[in-house]
């Protein structure tokens, strides 16, 4: 900062603990000032050091966007197990922001204060060890906010103080590891980083039943689509490269949400293809994706594969599902729902879905975490009717989802925001590592065929990690 504006910050903090003695409360502070360009995944990176646990790394697919929080200023979250954890977020935020100071250069989309995060898939379903850093809900501001937006970058700095806080305190270490961000990020850095690692498949066969088990019930009537997922360990003997795995994210799956959200001495990390919604002011979007195929070794072969896709029976009544809940559930807190009559493709490095995209203008005073809850979870990562494919997630899926298919993302203190899947991911607990992959189970679902889609959704993730597997 310059010093005029490091004077003004220091007068902020000054005002914010007045103004925090004055309420009896914590009191959010936030600044945005437009800076040169910094690497985010340098910016992330030089963050490990004093920030260590609370990091977060957002990119969005057409690259016009990348937001990377270093450090927590304020965390919200609940190990509640109801539906209320996004209802209870969007009160805390609200409050928080309402009663925030809050400066800004210029208001821009996902700048000032903003929070990220996520939720767990199912918060009623038994939880396990594996996922201990990650509450059912946790999303924080970052002490620091690098944003790259319409072609700008953007410095954000957060806090949160009380009446008990003494302002040359406070400043003082604000500048101490602002200085340290700054001057790490002109540093040269290697993402060149793999490793050697044992793969263990978990429990493959009593998968391959569940399959079976949920058909017959699918076939008996009882509901009409389910979606399974299988985990597969990983071990290393260092730890794995967090930072060289969301480079190799980056490089391999363009067309992908690239995330991670670091939390203890966990990093949850992925490249989802798949969007559960955006609020842009008014103007909201969803997509529908589900079916899928692989891609082909030459264009030849991947454009019969498209077709396939196109024409598959299965596939086709699968994505519908999904079709029409989202267009339903839009229809609530929408107008002017526009959605295209049939699928399209889209195509990942490694495997390619239909695809429908819808798109509508939010009714006024629609939160954006209430439209999360609405579309959480789909059909394509929960299946349909969403209770009683939940109910046969419950008894036939050994694993402890987490967050893997919650929803994890953004939003901002103007009702801007994203929420993508969490799909394609993986938990790296130092060098150990968990990689999920779910396949959706209709009355024609075959399961070594389901087996191999999840070899295909695995890709993703073992590519970026690199290295050999030892046999």
């Amino acid at each position: 900062m310059a010093t005029i504006q490091q004077t003004k910050w220091h007068d902020n903090i000054v005002d914010g603990i007045k103004e925090a003695n004055r309420l009896q409360q914590p009191i959010l502070i936030s600044r945005s000032d437009q800076i040169e360009d910094i690497d985010p995944l340098i910016f992330f990176t030089v963050g490990r050091r004093l920030f260590k646990g609370e990091r977060f790394y957002w990119r969005e697919p057409s690259k016009n966007e990348w937001i990377v929080g270093l450090g927590s200023a304020y965390s919200i979250q609940s190990n509640e197990r109801t539906s209320k954890r996004f209802e209870n977020i969007e009160e805390e935020w609200n409050d928080l922001i309402n009663n925030g100071l809050l400066f800004l250069e210029e208001p821009t989309k996902a700048t000032g204060p903003l929070l990220f995060g996520g939720f767990s898939f199912d918060p009623y379903k038994e939880r396990t060890p594996l996922w201990r850093d990650f509450p059912e809900s946790k999303l924080f501001i970052p002490k620091f906010m690098l944003t790259y937006s319409d072609g700008k970058m953007w410095l954000t700095i957060n806090m949160v103080v009380t009446e008990a806080n003494n302002p040359e305190v406070v400043f003082q270490q604000q500048l101490m590891e602002e200085k340290h961000i700054l001057q790490s990020v002109k540093e040269p850095f290697d993402f060149s980083e793999e490793c050697t690692y044992t793969e263990e498949e978990i429990e493959v066969e009593k998968w391959l039943q569940s399959i079976k088990d949920v058909v017959s019930h699918i076939q008996n009537g009882e509901l009409d689509k389910a979606v399974l997922a299988r985990e597969l360990k990983l071990v290393t003997s260092t730890s794995f490269p967090v930072e060289a795995i969301l480079y190799r994210l980056q490089e391999n799956q363009a067309s992908s949400y690239i995330f991670a959200h670091e939390s203890g001495k966990s990093v949850f990390i992925g490249a989802t293809p798949e969007r559960l919604i955006k609020k842009d002011q008014e103007k909201l979007f969803s997509t529908c994706l589900a079916g899928s195929i692989r891609r082909g070794e030459s264009i030849k072969e991947d454009e019969l594969l498209e077709q396939e896709l196109l024409n598959d029976h299965k596939n086709l009544v699968e994505h519908q599902f999904v079709v029409d809940m989202i267009a339903k559930e839009m229809e609530q807190v929408c107008v002017n729902i526009k959605k295209p009559s049939k699928p399209s493709v889209f195509k990942a490095k490694d495997i390619q879905h239909l695809y429908t995209p819808i798109i509508g203008e939010a009714k006024e005073g629609t939160p954006l975490l209430t439209i999360v809850q609405k579309l959480h979870p789909t059909p394509a990562l929960g299946g349909f009717p969403q209770e009683k494919a939940l109910q046969e997630i419950r008894e036939h899926e050994a694993l402890d989802r987490g967050w893997y298919a919650g929803p994890i993302g953004w939003m901002d203190s103007r009702g801007n925001g994203e929420f993508a899947v969490a799909i394609r991911s993986g938990l790296f607990q130092e060098n150990r590592a968990s990689l999920f992959a779910g396949c959706g189970i209709v009355d024609k679902s075959e399961p070594n065929q389901e087996y191999e889609e999840t070899q295909i959704k695995f890709k993703p993730m073992l590519t970026a990690i690199g290295g050999m597997v030892n046999e």
